[in-house]
């Protein structure tokens, strides 16, 4: 067991200190500008103007998380890297023991369940960024295992429950979590009180927006995720929902004999790549992670009525998998606070040990593939957003986000707006993976500078526009988006594409 601990220390040290200096990527822009707002006014981070879709507008109607990480991260707000994300890996701690604790109670599996977990690419690409999803993790795995420990051994479990609602202050999605409590207590034939306290860390959210804001943040976060309801965009949601498991939460090692559930994968990726009408490699690449998800979910299904624990982790799955339906586009990282449950599921099952050994080591060599995907990424935005400033001399405005648009406004550069007509002699430059807006430039436009990253290594694509992958959402940025359902795939595409022009006169 002492060994198995040791080796376990070695993963974490392994898969996370080398990542250390990876630049502000993807979201991480998003909360340190947040923390930037704490950091001027700690009662209102949300009161600070942000571009992030496409013109600039105050946080709190368009940053759809609370402030939780924006407290933690004021500190070191103004940082470099690698304290920033030094400052963020306390929270591996109660991720860490809360797996070690669940896996033990549900499969007898501790440090099974913890690596597992750990080598995920998500929970890697979590524990390496700026994000709230580390804390959200720590507090509601730490949270529900004290819980669960603490009633089953008939101690008071309100300060464990607490604990787990505190997931609320970093993610919203928190709150799917919070009637597992009362479900563990119902099928324990308990009393539910003690599940109660999980709602405090809501209620003092709330009462503190209305005093700072006039407004529930959390009610208008609500109404901006819910705007995708069709049945079209139902069903891609769910499919990527399927594939971002299959491919970067649980691998389907332990999986590699639930045809039943492969099949219906494979058949819904079938559909889902057709009504998209992606070109064939990107369709594989859709299929092949559809039928591993559908397989890594079938696990989850309790084989009798009678487990109650089974129906526990199932309940958990599947109602953060109906969560995730409600928002507003999938994400592979939203799958966070609902994977443990699902890796827990098939260690229930008893799998050899070989087994659990070969699932360990596949996860952990996809997940620090991804991961150093995700570094070369980052560095390639950083690398052409200096080399553009470089190019310019002096500041001129932008259109992207991400990474590209945190170094850019360090160098005093400015984000258009949508639509902004851009007066002849203006410095414009654009990226084209992270979104960029669409500013009216005239066809008379000098390009002074254009570039791209090359992509060479033979790692995991994790945004990968013309071979039909991106982890972080179920489209990609083009003209029109692509629709994608795989969070990786094999690709040698260049890395970024960047251009620099002044803009001429109209003609």
């Amino acid at each position: 067991m002492r060994g198995q601990s040791l080796a376990s220390l070695a993963l974490v040290a392994g898969l996370t200190l080398p990542f250390l200096g990876k630049p502000p990527h993807v979201d991480d822009p998003n909360f340190l500008a947040l923390a930037r707002g704490a950091r001027l006014d700690p009662w209102r981070p949300h009161d600070i103007l942000i571009n992030w879709q496409g013109t600039t507008e105050r946080a709190f109607d368009v940053l759809s998380n609370p402030p939780g990480n924006a407290w933690w991260l004021a500190p070191v707000v103004h940082a470099p890297d690698p304290v920033r994300h030094l400052w963020m890996l306390p929270w591996l701690l109660p991720v860490l023991w809360g797996a070690w604790r669940l896996g033990r109670r549900f499969a007898n599996q501790g440090d099974a369940g913890l690596l597992l977990l750990l080598a995920s690419p998500i929970v890697l690409l979590a524990a390496h960024g700026l994000t709230p999803d580390l804390p959200l993790l720590g507090c509601v795995l730490a949270g529900i295992a004290g819980f669960i420990d603490a009633v089953d051994r008939g101690r008071r479990a309100w300060g464990w429950a607490l604990l787990a609602g505190c997931g609320f202050l970093f993610r919203y999605s928190g709150i799917a979590i919070l009637p597992l409590l009362f479900l563990y207590l119902v099928l324990q034939r308990r009393s539910p009180w003690a599940a109660l306290a999980a709602l405090a860390p809501a209620a003092l959210l709330f009462a503190h927006d209305g005093l700072a804001y006039g407004a529930i943040h959390f009610l208008a976060m609500t109404g901006f995720q819910s705007t995708s309801e069709g049945t079209r965009d139902l069903f891609r949601k769910g499919l990527a929902a399927v594939a971002m498991l299959g491919g970067a939460g649980l691998l389907p090692v332990l999986a590699w004999r639930a045809w039943p559930g492969m099949l219906m994968g494979a058949a819904a990726g079938s559909v889902g790549a057709w009504m998209s009408v992606q070109a064939p490699a990107a369709a594989l690449t859709t299929v092949l992670f559809a039928a591993a998800g559908g397989a890594v979910l079938w696990g989850t299904i309790p084989r009798t009525s009678r487990d109650r624990d089974a129906w526990f982790l199932a309940a958990w799955t599947w109602g953060g998998f109906a969560f995730l339906l409600g928002l507003r586009f999938m994400a592979a990282r939203y799958w966070l606070p609902f994977l443990l449950p699902v890796i827990l599921a098939w260690l229930a099952r008893r799998p050899s040990a070989r087994l659990v050994a070969t699932a360990v080591g596949v996860q952990a060599a996809v997940g620090l593939g991804c991961a150093l995907d995700d570094l070369l990424q980052a560095r390639a935005e950083v690398d052409l957003a200096n080399r553009v400033a470089d190019v310019a001399g002096s500041p001129g405005v932008f259109a992207g986000h991400w990474g590209w648009q945190e170094v850019l406004e360090a160098r005093g550069w400015k984000a258009v707006q949508d639509d902004e007509v851009l007066p002849a002699g203006t410095l414009f430059a654009s990226a084209s993976n992270p979104w960029p807006q669409e500013p009216l430039v005239s066809d008379g436009s000098d390009v002074l500078w254009a570039g791209s990253v090359p992509g060479t290594e033979l790692l995991p694509r994790l945004l990968a526009p013309a071979a039909g992958a991106n982890i972080h959402a179920f489209l990609v940025a083009g003209a029109p988006p692509a629709e994608t359902y795989a969070p990786w795939t094999l690709s040698w595409e260049p890395r970024e594409h960047a251009r620099l022009v002044r803009v001429g006169e109209s003609r």
